[in-house]
């Protein structure tokens, strides 16, 4: 009867001994369920921090690209080209604010106020808020990075913080953009910061 090496006999031990996903390469588990719970904000950690960790950004859009419908698809592939061309050759593009004033009642100094406003591009051309200088650094607003095809509508977030404002406030916040007539946009905020109530002190509290 013919034997068997004892070298060969010891490598399949061993192998049989190995987990399974070190002796052959488990499928990954499915990291949606887990997703679910979390905010749109977490989700987008989420995908930095794979691209952190080397993530393939080519397929990651190519992934993207393929879950969306064709006519989205279509905008995709006009959005590419439109990125391929000199930002000062894309027109001026015609959009409109549904508001260009946020109005707020009185705050009291030290909180703050988180609101959005919306713009529309109500033109055929792309819009792109290339930057934006607010005229109070209590001011901060949090504006998409990408362009905004026709028809389409974007929310802009604003942020203020009273702290260290009292009185009428009415901070302004200019956009540089591609918008007619004069390539940049104005946003205020008006309001009223009301100074905090002072706690009454009793005398035996001196």
């Amino acid at each position: 009867m013919m034997r068997v090496p004892a070298l060969i006999i010891c490598s399949f031990t061993l192998f049989l001994s190995l987990p399974f996903g070190t002796a052959a390469q488990q499928t990954p588990p499915d990291i949606r369920p887990l997703l679910k719970s979390l905010t749109q904000t977490q989700k987008i950690q989420v995908q930095e921090y794979l691209r952190h960790l080397g993530a393939n950004l080519e397929n990651e859009i190519q992934h993207a690209y393929q879950q969306t419908t064709s006519i989205n698809q279509q905008k995709a592939i006009r959005y590419v080209e439109i990125l391929k061309k000199d930002p000062s050759q894309i027109p001026l593009a015609h959009i409109k604010w549904n508001r260009d004033t946020l109005f707020f009642d009185d705050l009291i100094e030290g909180s703050s106020l988180i609101d959005s406003i919306q713009v529309t591009n109500t033109g055929d051309t792309p819009y792109l808020i290339h930057r934006a200088k607010a005229t109070c650094d209590c001011t901060v607003l949090h504006a998409p990075k990408y362009l905004l095809m026709p028809g389409e509508t974007a929310v802009l977030r604003l942020e203020f913080d009273s702290s260290g404002k009292l009185g009428a406030v009415m901070p302004a916040i200019i956009i540089y953009d591609n918008s007619f007539p004069n390539k940049r946009s104005i946003l205020y905020l008006k309001g009223n910061v009301s100074a905090r109530k002072k706690l009454r002190k009793y005398p035996w509290e001196d």
